[in-house]
C-alpha cells in the first residue's frame, strides 16, 4: 500500500501539511503516518531520567492521536475510500526519524509543513526542512503555510535537459496522472535555448513516457535563482518539483544552493527529489 509520511510538531503549519497530505492521499488511494521526532536531551552533568521521555512520548501520542482524529474527522464523509492514519514517535532528529521510516514503512513521499506563523516557528521548521532537503532519503514535498492549492492541476518540473531527468518526468507522470494534472518541464538557462539539444529531448521523452499533458517551457534569466523564482510565481502552477544534488557538478545549473534557495521564499508546494535515489508512487 502506498504511504505518505507527515512529520509534524503539532503547529499550525504542521497541521495544514497533513490536511494536503489527505488530499493527496485520498486521489493517490494511499495512507498516512504521522510522526513526531522527541528532540533527545543536550548531555550534562545532571543524568537524564528515563521518565521524561517517557512522559514526552505520553505527551506526543495523545496529541498525534488527536491531529489523526481530527484528519479523519474532516475527510469528506462521501469518499469511498477514506486514507487510514497512523503515527509514531522516535527519539532524534526529524530527519533520521524520516530516514528510518521511509525504509521500515515504504515509505513513497514525506509531506512537511513550512513557515510558522512567528519567528521562533519559522527558525525550527526552516531548519527541519532544509535538513529534509539535504539528509532524506525519499522525496520530500513542502508545503507553505499560506497559498497552497486546494488542487493539483499543472506541475512545472525544473530540468537541465539530462537523461537523468527522463525518469523523474517518468516519476512525476506517476504522481500527476491520478489528478489528471498537466507538467511543464522548464528550463532556466543564462542565455537562449539550445534547439537542437531541445529537441533531442523532448523526442526522448515523447518515446519514453506515455503521457500527453507533457508540455516545455524555456525561462532565459541571467541569474537563475531569480529565474526559479520567476516561474513559481508566473506560471500558474500547483507544485514545482525540481531535484537536489548534494555535490556541485560543472555546468549542473541546479545545486543544492538553488533548491535551497527556492525553499525559503516559495509560495507553492515544492517537491524535491533526492539525486540518485528517486522513487514516488
Amino acid at each position: 500500500m502506498k504511504k505518505i509520511l507527515v512529520p509534524t510538531d503539532f503547529s499550525a503549519p504542521s497541521q495544514n501539511a497533513g490536511q494536503f497530505a489527505m488530499y493527496l492521499a485520498t486521489t493517490l488511494k494511499a495512507d498516512i503516518t504521522l510522526c513526531h521526532a522527541i528532540k533527545p536531551f543536550a548531555a550534562s552533568t545532571i543524568p537524564v531520567l528515563p521518565d521524561q521521555y517517557v512522559n514526552q512520548r505520553a505527551s506526543a501520542i495523545e496529541q498525534l492521536k488527536f491531529q489523526a482524529a481530527e484528519l479523519i474527522t474532516e475527510e469528506d464523509e462521501l469518499c469511498i475510500r477514506k486514507p487510514l492514519v497512523d503515527y509514531q514517535t522516535s527519539i532524534g532528529s526529524v530527519t533520521e526519524m524520516v530516514n528510518d521510516l521511509a525504509k521500515d514503512k515504504d515509505i513513497e513521499l514525506v509531506v512537511v509543513g513550512m513557515f510558522g506563523a512567528g519567528i521562533l516557528n519559522r527558525m525550527i521548521l526552516g531548519s527541519n526542512s532544509q535538513d529534509l532537503i539535504n539528509g532524506a532519503t525519499c522525496p520530500i514535498l513542502l508545503i507553505p503555510f499560506k497559498n497552497f492549492p486546494e488542487m493539483i492541476h499543472k506541475i512545472a518540473f525544473a530540468s537541465d535537459l539530462g537523461d537523468a531527468d527522463i525518469e523523474i518526468i517518468q516519476l512525476l507522470v506517476s504522481f500527476a496522472r491520478p489528478f489528471n494534472a498537466e507538467i511543464l518541464v522548464t528550463h532556466i538557462s543564462n542565455k537562449q535555448a539550445d534547439h537542437h539539444q531541445v529537441e533531442d529531448f523532448l523526442n526522448q521523452v515523447t518515446n519514453k513516457v506515455n503521457y500527453s499533458k507533457i508540455y516545455y517551457r524555456h525561462v532565459e534569466n541571467k541569474n537563475i535563482t531569480r529565474g526559479l523564482s520567476w516561474i513559481t510565481k508566473n506560471g500558474l502552477i500547483d507544485v514545482f518539483a525540481m531535484v537536489h544534488n548534494k555535490k556541485t557538478f560543472p555546468g549542473n545549473l541546479f545545486t543544492g544552493s538553488y533548491t535551497q534557495k527556492l525553499s525559503r521564499n516559495i509560495e507553492i508546494p515544492l517537491l524535491v527529489f533526492q539525486e540518485n535515489n528517486c522513487h514516488v508512487f
